[in-house]
């Protein structure tokens, strides 16, 4: 199946509407079940790293500085094979 974002009409697609609804045969009160989920040192090392990326400033001043001074006083110069390569490399 292919989901190209609808994810609405993939759920409507297993909904199922029955005229005499849902029948319990017991008191749901009873039933005491407990979820656990336990992290892999992958998934605790992934989410130690988004947890520092989300605390970061947006924008990181001191590089943005130090172009600024290179774009005002005409040092700043791109190698014409990386602009080609970064161009390549978005259109294929």
């Amino acid at each position: 199946m292919i989901i190209n974002g609808n994810v609405q009409a993939v759920a409507g697609a297993y909904s199922v509407s029955s005229a005499g609804g849902v029948k319990r045969t017991g008191n749901v009160r009873d039933v005491a079940k407990s979820d656990e989920v336990v992290l892999s040192h992958e998934g605790q090392s992934f989410s130690s790293m988004l947890q520092k990326l989300q605390n970061m400033d947006e924008v990181r001043g001191e590089k943005v500085q130090n172009l600024s001074e290179k774009f005002a006083n005409g040092s700043y110069n791109v190698p014409s094979e990386n602009i080609a390569a970064s161009l390549l490399g978005i259109r294929f």
